[in-house]
């Protein structure tokens, strides 16, 4: 129990927080920053306590003192408002990290609260019963700081206080160190051996994840990975053999020499200072087992020994009970407007814009477009445009990569199915070989099943890319290119109930930009501070719904225009009515031939063309990233199962031979 680590705590800048805390105040509250100073120095003076804290209870205390006037200040002020700057001490060489954070720098002190707990939890002595318990608990506690970092970071996503592979390792560092803890007190209240070899067995575990983790990481010195391999090649030696002993109670004395033939091999790797003691025991213990064995009880020593389980005597502590709450602490910058006061003006915001989009913007569009829509034999071009010989030449590249895409999937697929079909003939030669009574590995026709199954399943996806792939290619090669990248050039209609209804959409267009302006210019914001002022209370309601009669008159205009869509749209059911087949106006029509309206048309048909490829590109553009995704995460899964089976066709094969 004296090969246990600690995590150092990280170490910090000097930060002026009281500089900082002032500019933030006087920049963003209706208050001076004079008036919260005796507030700032708890601050300044927290920190101060966090940053170089004793190893002691009171230094755990004053992390989490200053955790909790974090998560308030979290509450009143801007996130990216003040840098901080933290080292690694992991690392042989000491890295600075800086960020404009307050979420940053909490969960830094959270990683160092549970620094400070493996530190507490290695400064205890272990010397008694109780003790052993709480530094079980502390580890415990440990590795719960170092989930919630790993867990909360996510968030964060650039914001890192260690990297998620770093984290890992120290969370199953710290259990694995809780565990043997708990071993330790099992062996010294003489538990069974079987248990003590379960619980020895877990610890192995935890090592080898902190192992995996640690070699991923970008922090965790050499010596520490190889310190953690000699712990897990110990407790490895320890489980075999616990495992001998009880199997020696069970009188099954060959399983237990090939238990010690396992623990002495682990203990060989083991660099640990106690290894030279327990070698010396293994290999008596061996000695007699297998002299016993030889002359006395004849029993077969097996090639391996069936799996232990492992007995979870620890996991990760929840922050909710790690982490203190503000709620009985005392409040900072209580009379500070806060943040949530600026987030209810910016949702109210949100909410009188979606109301004048709903009540004026939308019902004016709205108009215009039923307008067009009644106009069946002569059309406004103002909604007509035409797009640039880049942006067509864009689009063609962006239809390339379709193909492109569609060709890397499909030889993924064929490399997929090529590896499956391998590894079937392999397993049928095989089979053959030895016989279906020897070779008892399961038949690859049915357990790749699922894998042919998914690998049709991704052709079929594919076969429908290849085919919205060739309708997207018949689109643009329709496309009047020449006319829709050249300048419109249209005469000015004559119809007068055209011109009119033109400047009728038009000045409903411009009101529509009035509105908007008026809008962003008139706030809630002024009337929710004032009241927050005077009530202290947060239920602005009310005052909201008092606000938005300000655009009363302009829900007048929109029923006004209303009326006045309805006349236009009767004047342009008359017209399309002297216009019908047979009327006067209509022979007149078909004598001339209009060329506007044809090219109209044509411009019309060939934007729309334009139009569906766009979509077809976005869409197609957003299936080939999922499908390349689905298909490398299949070619690994069936990389992965040809590995394992390849394993177990060859140890299978070599037992077959010998």
């Amino acid at each position: 129990m004296s090969d246990l680590l600690a995590i150092p705590l990280k170490r910090t800048l000097e930060v002026d927080l009281s500089t900082e805390l002032s500019k933030l105040i006087d920049a963003t509250s209706f208050q001076t920053a004079s008036f919260f100073k005796p507030d700032i120095l708890k601050v300044v003076s927290a920190r101060n306590n966090a940053i170089t804290p004793d190893l002691s209870i009171d230094g755990l205390v004053a992390l989490k003192k200053y955790y909790t006037i974090l998560i308030q200040l979290e509450k009143k002020f801007p996130d990216n408002q003040i840098e901080f700057t933290w080292f690694q001490t992991l690392s042989q060489k000491s890295r600075g990290s800086s960020h404009y954070s307050l979420q940053w720098e909490t969960l830094t002190i959270v990683y160092n609260i549970g620094c400070m707990y493996s530190l507490l939890a290695l400064n205890t002595s272990r010397n008694s019963a109780e003790s052993l318990k709480t530094s079980c608990l502390y580890f415990q506690n440990s590795a719960g700081c170092f989930m919630y970092v790993l867990e909360r970071q996510e968030t964060l996503q650039t914001m890192s206080v260690v990297d998620n592979a770093t984290a890992n390792a120290l969370a199953s560092l710290m259990l694995a160190q809780a565990q043997e803890c708990f071993w330790f007190k099992a062996v010294q209240d003489k538990y069974k051996d079987s248990l003590i070899s379960k619980l020895s067995q877990h610890i192995v575990d935890l090592y080898g994840k902190a192992i995996s983790d640690a070699q991923k990481g970008k922090l965790i010195r050499n010596d520490w990975t190889d310190h953690l391999k000699a712990k897990k090649a110990y407790f490895s030696a320890v489980t075999y053999y616990r495992m001998a002993l009880s199997l020696n109670e069970k009188k099954q004395f060959g399983n237990a020499v090939k238990a010690l033939q396992m623990a002495l091999q682990f203990i060989n790797e083991s660099k640990l200072s106690s290894q030279a003691k327990f070698k010396t025991v293994i290999e008596s213990s061996l000695k007699e087992a297998q002299r016993d064995n030889d002359f006395i009880y004849l029993q077969q020593v097996p090639s391996e020994l069936p799996s232990i389980k492992p007995a979870l005597m620890v996991k990760p502590s929840s922050t909710s009970t790690l982490l203190p709450s503000i709620e009985n602490d005392v409040q900072l910058f209580k009379d500070l407007i806060p943040i949530e006061v600026m987030e209810y003006c910016t949702a109210y915001n949100e909410r009188q814009d979606e109301y004048v989009e709903q009540r004026v913007t939308n019902p004016l569009i709205s108009l215009n477009k039923l307008l067009k829509e009644s106009m069946t034999t002569f059309e406004i071009p103002q909604e007509l445009i035409t797009v640039s010989e880049a942006e067509l030449s864009q689009y063609q590249t962006l239809l390339n990569n379709l193909h492109t895409n569609n060709k890397n999937v499909q030889t993924e697929l064929d490399k997929i199915e090529q590896i499956l079909n391998d590894e079937a003939f392999t397993d049928n030669q095989l089979r053959l070989k030895h016989g279906t009574l020897h070779w008892v590995l399961p038949e690859s026709s049915t357990i790749n099943t699922k894998y042919y199954e998914k690998l049709n399943t991704l052709k079929g996806y594919l076969g429908q890319g290849s085919a919205i792939d060739k309708q997207t290619d018949n689109f643009f090669q329709s496309i009047d290119k020449n006319l829709i990248t050249s300048e419109i050039r249209l005469p000015e209609p004559n119809d007068p109930l055209t011109n009119k209804i033109k400047k009728v959409m038009q000045e409903r267009n411009e009101y529509i930009k009035k509105t908007k302006r008026k809008s962003s210019e008139y706030r809630v914001l002024s009337k929710i501070i004032s009241s927050y002022k005077n009530s202290g209370t947060i239920d602005f309601e009310s005052i909201f719904t008092d606000h938005l009669k300000y655009f009363d008159e302009d829900l007048r205009y929109v029923n006004s225009t209303k009326q006045e869509n309805k006349k236009l749209i009767e004047e342009i059911v008359l017209k399309e009515k002297n216009n019908a087949p047979g009327s006067a106006a209509e022979t007149k029509k078909i004598e001339r031939i209009d060329p506007r309206e044809l090219y109209i048309e044509d411009l019309k048909y060939s934007l729309k063309l334009l139009d569906e490829v766009k979509e077809n590109l976005n869409a197609g553009t957003s299936f080939y990233e999922n499908l390349i995704n689905s298909t490398s995460k299949f070619y690994n899964e069936v990389q992965e199962y040809d590995a394992a089976r390849t394993e177990e066709r060859n140890k299978l094969d070599e037992s077959l031979n010998i």
